[in-house]
C-alpha cells in the first residue's frame, strides 16, 4: 500500500492510505534523519488517532493492526524543534497481512 522514502526539507510531511481489506496491516517507519519527529495515524473519515510516538535519530516504529477500521488514513510527520524546521528522513512502509 505504501512503500516510499520521505526526505522533506520542510520538517513536515504526510502519507495517504486507504484501508478496504478485513486482514491485518503493518505500519513500519524507520527514521534515518538526524532529527526526532513525532508521527500520528489518523483515520480520516472518522477523524480519531490511532496511535502516535516520537521516533528518535536511527529508531525505528513497527505495528501490526489486526483490526484497522476501514477507511481512509493519514500518517503525519513533524519535526519538534525549536526554531527553523529541519530535514525529516525516513522509510514509511504499509502492507497488508495475509
Amino acid at each position: 500500500m505504501i512503500d516510499e522514502e520521505i526526505a522533506s526539507p520542510i520538517g513536515e510531511s504526510k502519507s495517504y492510505f486507504i484501508n478496504n481489506w478485513s486482514v491485518p496491516v503493518k505500519v513500519s517507519l524507520s527514521n534515518t534523519g538526524t532529527e526526532s519527529f513525532l508521527y500520528k495515524i489518523q483515520n480520516i473519515d472518522k477523524g480519531t488517532n490511532v496511535i502516535n510516538g516520537v521516533l528518535k535519530s536511527n529508531e525505528n516504529f513497527e505495528q501490526v493492526f489486526d483490526r484497522l477500521t476501514e477507511g481512509a488514513y493519514v500518517i503525519s510527520y513533524l519535526v519538534q524543534e525549536e526554531g527553523f524546521p529541519m530535514d525529516i528522513k525516513l522509510k514509511v512502509k504499509v502492507e497488508l497481512l495475509p
